[in-house]
């Protein structure tokens, strides 16, 4: 007995100098700031960014009607407040609002690079329960208040911003800067980036890197991380949404029976929600944690430098939280409910939406193969909607593309932690996907909690100051990006 505990004893020291060299060999991955300071915009800047939240350039559905004033006002604003890129680069319209500028480096064997923004906006929704009127573009001295603030007519009119500055400087750039600003981004971009990537695949483009929207400078959004975040979406889930469907007999509701089309789809959809597809790590949540976990306090750093042995804890630390989960596995969510006629009378007929995003590595067949082996019932069919996206590929983080962006990051924002990850929600980007695997989501503005609350909700609004640091973000990004990889 005694040598069993003497050697239970000595398994576990060895496994504990085995847990703690590997965390002692877990070296941090972030890279020094850039020496020089940033360049700084002015009021300018600001009067243009207001101005901009002004236009209502609101998309309501993929084929609904929008407001066509607003659009070529917006993008005739866009005309007179940039002149050096309205007469200097080479501009093209496409499907009449969405717009491509190309600005021709100096060195043609250098991939060009692409920088990409949206500025369609969601509805206000319930305006009364604004602080600010949504379209005011409002400036308080510290905000500026409106629709597209955080979503992402600051992206485009930073792009611009940065722009300006550096052909009113007499700057050239090394390699090609092309601009893509899509019109229909929060309805799936199928006019706008998709159509201006098909131009792109055309002429046999091949970037350097794409950067779009996507993630930020978050502040109190990481677990067991004092300092602010940044993180860059390295890949966006797939989009897949699935009519389930039953049909039975129906009837008198005094005399009902065991079970009708209601209950049996009911039944379905609780199957899904108590069995979901197995939680896994990923190739963007593991580069996450390769990135942030030096960072991390020892104990944290710890578990996740030893994911051989804690990859349970980190599964079930991730499923803790709506946001967690997402990251670890194919989600779903039941998002429309229809059945029934009158209060008395069984309906023969129930069917329901069930949204699914999925994660890389797994696919829309994977997820219909889910839905049949779970459900088991032949009564309900089950249908994949139009507009399946399947998950992008990873862009990697060896590639001089991301490292142009990571030490942007770290030059404009040195207190900030960079991390690749997943992006939960959906860009222009994916459309991008045609002509290189080196996309990569984010947007040089800092946000809490409360921030991302506001983005689609009420009282968007942007700190001004973060907002001239972010015009800064692209000033040297493009900059840094004319070095040879």
């Amino acid at each position: 007995m005694k040598k069993i505990l003497r050697l239970l004893l000595i398994l576990i020291a060895l496994l504990l100098i085995v847990i703690i060299v590997k965390t002692l060999l877990f070296k941090s991955l972030q890279i020094d700031a850039k020496k020089g300071d940033v360049v700084l915009f002015g009021d300018e800047s600001v009067g243009h960014l207001a101005h901009a939240m002004t236009f209502p350039t609101i998309s309501y559905s993929i084929d609904s009607l929008f407001d066509s004033v607003a659009f070529n006002g917006y993008l005739a604003f866009i005309d007179e407040a940039y002149p050096l890129i309205n007469s200097k680069l080479d501009k093209e319209t496409v499907n009449d609002f969405s717009r491509l500028y190309t600005w021709k480096g100096k060195n043609a064997s250098l991939k060009p690079v692409i920088l990409m923004a949206h500025y369609d906006v969601v509805p206000g929704g319930e305006l009364t329960q604004w602080e600010k009127d949504p379209f005011s573009g409002e400036n308080d001295g510290t905000y500026i208040w409106g629709r597209g603030t955080l979503d992402d007519k600051t992206a485009m009119i930073s792009i611009l911003e940065a722009v300006e500055k550096l052909l009113s400087e007499g700057y050239q750039p090394e390699r090609t800067i092309c601009l893509s600003f899509g019109h229909d981004e929060e309805v799936s971009g199928l006019r706008g980036a998709k159509m201006i990537a098909s131009r792109l695949k055309d002429r046999g483009v091949e970037p350097e890197y794409v950067l779009d929207e996507g993630m930020a400078v978050t502040v109190g959004m990481v677990p067991m991380m004092p300092r602010p975040v940044a993180v860059i979406g390295a890949a966006e889930k797939g989009y897949l949404s699935v009519k389930l469907s039953v049909e039975m007999a129906g009837g008198h509701s005094s005399m009902p029976e065991k079970e009708s089309a209601f209950i049996v789809l009911n039944s379905a959809i609780d199957n899904l929600v108590d069995h979901p597809m197995k939680a896994r790590i990923s190739g963007p949540v593991n580069d996450f944690i390769r990135y942030i976990g030096p960072e991390m306090p020892f104990y944290a750093k710890a578990i996740f430098a030893n994911k051989w042995l804690f990859k349970g804890i980190i599964l079930n630390i991730y499923s803790g939280s709506a946001s967690g989960n997402a990251l670890v596995r194919t989600t779903m969510a039941p998002t429309i409910f229809r059945t029934g006629i009158k209060d008395n009378v069984i309906p023969t007929k129930a069917e329901a939406i069930i949204n699914f995003r999925i994660l890389p590595g797994e696919t829309s067949a994977d997820v219909m193969k889910h839905i049949a082996e779970v459900v088991d019932d032949g009564r309900v069919k089950a249908e994949a909607l139009q507009e399946i996206t399947e998950p992008t590929p990873v862009s990697p983080s060896d590639v001089p593309g991301f490292r142009y962006i990571l030490s942007t990051i770290r030059q404009v924002y040195p207190e900030a932690a960079v991390a690749p990850t997943m992006m939960l929600g959906c860009s222009d980007s994916k459309h991008f996907s045609v002509i290189t695997d080196k996309a990569y989501r984010f947007a040089p503005i800092v946000v809490t909690s409360e921030d991302m609350a506001r983005t689609h909700g009420l009282n968007e609004r942007i700190k001004i100051a973060d907002f001239k640091k972010g015009i800064g973000f692209y000033y040297q990004l493009i900059r840094n990006s004319q070095e040879q990889p």
